[in-house]
């Protein structure tokens, strides 16, 4: 693509916003972005305020985000309108599968491909880029950061890509092959953090459970966590999806073992019908999850369990979907996360016939939102209940209370008292250390 006309070298008004879109992989790469700026000199203002540099880090997992992320984009190209310094930096997934569709938007600085997002700072120095098919990308791109832009927990990337092409996911085409983080990266960034006072830390991915599988010597997730959990400094160790034919016995097992894992794993399922996971290219069945989640439980009785759904995969009938209701039902989780089939163009599912109309899909996502809420209230009852210790950072205040996301991922308030403690290194945080109380 053409050289950017404008430089960091031309801005009077050091100040850059940014807006992130998706996942967590997406929000730790925005920070290590940002942190190159902040470094500069720059002062890190709201996407709605005046600024000089506008970076998109853009998804694409559903049509929705797709237009979030065009609509960004037209938002910063208006500012540009008003001052012609004004600098726009486009990147992330849907930049990386709809390149010449992002250039057709307007006049945008840079796009960056997902291999250069810790590059971005000096292209717009260098006025250059270039843009990289991610397909032919095998290595790990190391960025790393202080902090978090306010948040109390720090999101640690340490795996990229995907191989599994689920029939209704671009993310492959969006992310590339697997890549893994090295232990020693790894270990860098988190040392990081814990010097600058954070207490609780998130290992995300694109498909978290393939990392290592690239790596030489041979180096797995459940080893890395092993290698994490001996870092001081370090309380929660969380970790994000985790894809169920790749949940190890051995990582349930460290789980079960560390203080520090926060028991709470989020499993993609999809659909509680073999017949829709088989469409899906899901590689496992109904049984093998329904093993899975006994494992978990039987190590780890009060393991909070998340699951994915999509509803309304095109050739989804009101009894594949009767069967997934019936299914989740029966299962011990503690909530449910659903969203409705997104059509990706040059996706197998795209091409499926039997499509499900969108009231059908809104009043099934309305039944299994309303199944999630009852299953959330068991889980939270059996809980107090059982008096369980629940831990947690403190993330704000409000209404006299502290408030934080529990290492069993619910969210709990309590007043300032014995148990929550200062965190040092963070002002006005403390650290949760105790039972909930209804």
């Amino acid at each position: 693509m053409s050289t950017p006309e404008h430089s960091i070298s031309k801005t009077e008004n050091r100040k850059v916003a940014a807006v992130t879109f998706g996942c967590k992989v997406n929000q730790y790469e925005t920070a290590c972005i940002l942190d190159d700026f902040v470094k500069a000199d720059y002062q890190i203002v709201d996407f709605e305020d005046r600024a000089s540099v506008y970076i998109i880090n853009s998804c694409t997992v559903t049509n929705r985000t797709d237009y979030k992320s065009r609509n960004a984009i037209r938002k910063a190209l208006k500012r540009k309108e008003d001052s012609e310094d004004t600098v726009v930096i486009v990147t992330g997934c849907y930049a990386q599968r709809h390149f010449e569709e992002v250039k057709k938007l307007g006049e945008i600085d840079l796009i960056v491909d997902n291999t250069k997002k810790d590059k971005i700072f000096s292209f717009l120095r260098e006025k250059k880029t270039d843009f990289e098919d991610i397909a032919l990308t095998r290595k790990f791109a190391d960025m790393f950061t202080n902090s978090m832009q306010e948040r109390t927990r720090a999101f640690v990337k340490i795996q990229d890509g995907c191989d599994f092409y689920c029939a209704y996911c671009a993310i492959p085409f969006a992310r590339g092959r697997p890549r893994s983080r090295t232990k020693a990266s790894v270990l860098r960034q988190i040392d990081i953090f814990v010097q600058n006072g954070f207490k609780e830390i998130v290992l995300t991915g694109i498909n978290l459970g393939l990392y290592g599988r690239d790596l030489s010597p041979k180096y797995t997730l459940t080893k890395l966590i092993r290698d994490i959990d001996k870092v001081g400094g370090i309380e929660l160790i969380r970790l994000s999806s985790v894809e169920p034919q790749c949940f190890a016995a051995e990582l349930i097992d460290i789980c079960a073992e560390s203080p520090k894992i926060c028991p709470h794993f989020h499993i993609p399922l999809q659909s509680g019908a073999d017949k829709l996971l088989k469409h899906m290219r899901r590689d496992y069945s109904i049984a093998e999850f329904e093993h899975l989640i006994s494992k978990i439980k039987k190590k780890l009785p009060s393991a909070a369990i998340g699951l994915d759904l999509i509803v309304g995969l095109p050739g989804e009938s009101e009894k594949e979907y009767n069967q997934t209701y019936s299914f989740v039902e029966s299962l011990p989780i503690a909530y449910l996360h659903t969203f409705a089939y997104s059509k990706r163009p040059g996706t197998a599912a795209a091409k499926f016939s039997g499509q499900v109309s969108g009231d059908i899909i809104k009043k099934r996502s309305k039944q299994l939102l309303e199944l999630s809420a009852k299953k959330t209230d068991i889980y939270i009852n059996n809980l107090l209940t059982s008096q369980k210790k629940i831990r947690g950072i403190i993330e704000n205040r409000a209404r006299g209370h502290f408030t934080a996301l529990s290492d069993h991922y619910i969210r709990l308030y309590t007043k300032s008292g014995s148990k929550a403690e200062l965190v040092e290194g963070i002002p006005e945080q403390r650290f949760y250390d105790g039972v909930l109380i209804s």
